[in-house]
């Protein structure tokens, strides 16, 4: 599980946001309360393909988005 604190957010082709550690490798598991889009489980499970998040999640849990 990585932690928020080794997050970042980048925004894709589809205008929501990859969750990536910071060597930018997909994060696929994080300890929170949010479902990636167009699943029904949380980060709290192993997502292989890497999170993708709306706007108001990564607001939320306050992952620094890439400039």
């Amino acid at each position: 599980m990585t932690n928020l604190e080794e997050t970042f957010a980048r925004k894709n082709a589809t205008g929501n946001y990859d969750i990536l550690c910071e060597d930018g490798e997909n994060v696929t598991r994080i300890d929170a309360n949010v479902y990636p889009v167009g699943s029904s489980f949380s980060t709290r499970y192993e997502h292989p393909e890497g999170i993708e998040l709306e706007l108001k999640d990564v607001n939320k849990l306050g992952i620094e988005i890439e400039a």
